[in-house]
């Protein structure tokens, strides 16, 4: 607030005035600002004349005015007499005097050439306001904030091209309007991946039975919860599959209940790294076969269909159907084909020939494997299941009653395992790299629980667990000579090829023991593949019994498991 009195009044600027001559008295009733221009005296009524709010209001442009002309600018020292400020604000002056005093700066003598200061270098702020900018600070500022400006325009400007520019998002990939599930119908964009095209025709059907006539009998963009699914594989999503980018599902009917019938599922992926990941958790699903009532009866391997591919043959138990399914790859789209029909499996390799139709006409958009023949060979299921190298639950038929097996931990040998007692071999001491064993039960069969126990010794080398099948094998034919309760039929030699093409050879026997409450049948098979001796034993209990086939292809099946790993 400012004094009324006039002897009390402090002016709040300090001044510089231009030299003039020495005998001229001061005049100290008159300030001026910084810009030159004089200080009106104080108002004398506060409220009807407020002060202004901020200092040197006359500044436009953030440029000083020219002095008045009655005070002129005196010659300017050389550059070398004054050192160069940095750009920035004005070092401020220290306070000559206290707070509620203002210094007033003397005048030049007489005689005294004096520069004076620019204006702006004038410290006419208070403590808590910000010194004026120099020329060059204004000029770097002014400088930068064009920079920045252009900056933002060529962000702005690269953004918008690239927007233009931009791929277009594939169908049903995230943030293009997709459906819950991942999906997106094939109609819903000109440039879906998956078209009705693409999917099992009628004229496809002939490859699997041309003696039948094949119709459309469904065809779903986005399957429902409820659609058909290919055997071994839920309605549910798998775990670790990527979110799939279009589904589309298709069923071909050739007419009645006992006729054939063909599911073809493709699922589009972002990715053939996405794609890759989904085959292969489907591969592993479909190894496992964890469906209740489902078998694995054979593995098959599949050449010239894609990237990769595989199939198995599946029966159906509760249904009474048997599936032959081919499972492949070809870029980001995954397949899945299954032809199936009441008791009889449809050949592998027509399944295979029919799928290498439809990835004609994927491979190409699909970025795909395009070439090739289909080829089938016989081989093991894809590897599947919770322990990587023993049976699955899916490689065990399903006898009586349709009930669940249920697995135990995989643990050494039990030492009061006896077999059916014409074995010959205690499997505790018997010399060995490594043993593990595992049983497999139906908790359904009963008190006298039905059940599959298996037992893996890994030898020094292939040489040492021929050599000991050949023992086992030896032990069961001399059995009855042995024990005189005993009964073995002629041991039959099974062979297949496990993975890698690995040698798998070994025998299968039925042997029966007689006692006071009657005779027990027991199964057993002995195989080598590799440097590993797998043995397989199962104790029948009335109609919970498995074939002579699916014994044999039992015994085999744990050996091509313990090829697919080291």
């Amino acid at each position: 607030m400012v004094d009324q009195k006039s002897e009390t009044y402090r002016p709040r600027r300090a001044f510089i005035e231009p030299d003039v001559e020495a005998a001229e008295p001061e005049q100290p009733t008159q300030s001026f600002r910084g810009n030159g221009w004089p200080v009106p005296p104080p108002a004398t009524d506060e409220e009807d004349h407020p002060r202004p709010l901020y200092r040197d209001q006359r500044r436009t442009n953030s440029w000083s005015s020219p002095a008045p002309p009655s005070a002129p600018m005196q010659r300017a020292d050389p550059p070398s007499a004054e050192p160069s400020r940095p750009l920035g604000p004005p070092p401020r002056r220290p306070r000559a005097v206290d707070d509620e005093t203002t210094a007033i700066l003397p005048r030049s003598r007489a005689g005294q050439l004096r520069t004076p200061p620019p204006v702006d270098a004038i410290d006419d702020f208070d403590e808590d306001e910000r010194g004026p900018l120099g020329k060059r600070t204004k000029l770097a500022l002014l400088i930068g904030a064009v920079a920045v400006v252009v900056v933002i325009g060529l962000a702005i400007g690269y953004a918008v091209l690239g927007a233009n520019n931009r791929p277009q998002d594939p169908p049903g990939a995230a943030g293009s309007g997709t459906s819950g599930n991942g999906s997106q119908s094939p109609d819903q964009s000109g440039t879906a991946l998956l078209t009705e095209a693409a999917m099992l025709n009628p004229d496809q059907g002939k490859i699997l039975d041309r003696d039948r006539t094949w119709k459309i009998g469904l065809t779903q963009s986005s399957p429902a919860e409820d659609a058909p699914t290919p055997a071994c594989f839920g309605s549910e999503a798998l775990v670790g599959q990527p979110a799939p980018q279009q589904k589309i599902l298709r069923v071909l009917e050739s007419g009645g209940k006992k006729n054939p019938t063909a599911l073809h599922e493709a699922t589009a992926y972002t990715s053939p790294e996405e794609a890759s990941q989904a085959y292969a958790i489907a591969s592993r699903t479909l190894g496992g076969c964890a469906i209740t009532g489902s078998y694995i009866e054979s593995g098959h391997a599949v050449s010239g269909v894609g990237n990769q591919a595989v199939g198995v043959v599946v029966i159906d138990a509760s249904k009474g159907q048997a599936h032959s399914v081919v499972l492949n790859r070809t870029g980001r789209v995954m397949n899945v084909v299954d032809a199936a029909q009441p008791s009889k499996a449809l050949a592998i390799l027509a399944v295979a020939k029919a799928l290498g139709q439809i990835n004609k006409v994927q491979c190409s958009s699909a970025g795909g494997e395009c070439g090739g023949t289909p080829t089938v060979a016989d081989g093991p299921p894809p590897m599947g299941g919770d322990e990587p190298g023993f049976l699955t639950t899916g490689d065990l038929p399903t006898p009586g009653k349709i009930a669940p097996w249920v697995a135990t931990p995989v643990e050494l040998p039990k030492d009061d395992f006896k077999g059916s007692q014409c074995e010959n071999v205690n499997w505790e001491t018997i010399a060995a790299k490594s043993k593990a064993s595992r049983v497999y039960l139906i908790q359904e069969s009963g008190a006298n629980f039905f059940g599959l126990n298996e037992i893996v010794l890994t030898m020094k080398d292939p040489k040492a667990a021929n050599k000991q099948v050949a023992k086992i094998k030896s032990s069961l034919t001399d059995c009855k000579k042995r024990v005189l309760t005993a009964g073995v039929s002629r041991p039959k030699k099974v062979t297949s090829v496990g993975a890698q093409n690995t040698e798998i050879a070994g025998w299968t026997a039925v042997v029966s023991q007689k006692s006071t409450q009657g005779t027990a049948r027991y199964r057993v098979g002995i195989v080598a593949a590799g440097p590993k001796v797998v043995y397989t034993f199962l104790n029948p209990r009335g109609d919970y019994d498995f074939t002579g086939n699916q014994w044999n292809t039992v015994a085999v099946r744990a050996g091509e498991r313990m090829t697919q790993v080291n």
